[in-house]
């Protein structure tokens, strides 16, 4: 647990925290990134998504954001953590899981303070954000965080012997971004395409959180029962592939 808390507070501090500009940044970010949307899709592209209407796009398409990069970042950092840290596996008696683990855990911990930051600026110009539901969206933010690490132990472990893979995995990201429902809602699907969305699991987060914090849609039901069975099991399976390959790491750092 301590060798946990180092790596963490390492990860954190010099990626996010090296300087009080990077503490700051935190709050900043989304703050621009708000606005982005504002002026991009609100006032340039004037786009119209179908659900958005009573809540305003910029509120719609930020609670459904923050999931995605918390997603997206998390695994980036992590994909390449093990091999980033090779002088230390070895050498030193470290599990490789914890560099993936506190990568994750760091990444994840910044988003959350931006996630808390944007939904205060929501808040602050006077769109509709739910205390209830936000405190609500804590347990489906903690699922998201569940998956992301059973797939960025998957991805660091493949990492090391395919070491093209961070760069694959980059366009990868790019294309399944626009295969979740970020930036649209699933109402402006054809209805063939709104049955496959369920195939994507990162579907249900930018979803839920929308339902929790804009519509008060405080009921959780099969949707929320497979999305957690979901995201243990993807652990599960991330932490068998890390697992199996650990064995070999020393043989390809």
């Amino acid at each position: 647990m301590q060798l946990l808390r180092h790596f963490f507070l390492r990860e954190f501090r010099s990626r996010y925290l090296g300087s009080m500009s990077g503490l700051l940044w935190a709050v900043v970010h989304p703050a621009l990134q708000l606005l982005m949307y504002a002026l991009v899709f609100q006032y340039i592209f004037k786009a119209r998504v179908a659900g958005a209407e009573e809540h305003g796009l910029v509120a719609y398409i930020g609670v459904g954001f923050w999931s995605w990069t918390l997603f997206a970042e998390s695994t980036s950092r992590a994909t390449t953590s093990v091999i980033d840290n090779a002088s230390l596996i070895g050498k030193v008696a470290v599990e490789p899981q914890l560099l993936v683990l506190s990568s994750v855990s760091a990444s994840a911990a910044l988003h959350l303070v931006g996630y808390t930051a944007a939904l205060t600026i929501l808040a602050a110009t006077g769109s509709h954000i739910d205390p209830l539901g936000v405190l609500l969206a804590l347990p489906v933010l903690a699922l998201l965080v569940v998956w992301t690490l059973g797939f960025a132990l998957m991805m660091a472990a493949i990492q090391v012997f395919v070491r093209d893979l961070a760069q694959v995995l980059a366009q990868l990201l790019a294309f399944w971004f626009f295969l979740t429902p970020v930036l649209y809602s699933r109402a402006m699907l054809p209805e063939f395409a709104q049955r496959l969305m369920d195939w994507n699991p990162l579907t249900y987060y930018p979803e839920r959180l929308r339902h929790l914090i804009l519509d008060s849609q405080y009921a959780f039901g099969m949707d929320d029962l497979k999305a957690a069975l979901l995201a243990f099991a993807m652990l599960g399976f991330g932490t068998f592939v890390f697992t199996r390959l650990r064995r070999h790491f020393e043989d390809f750092l």
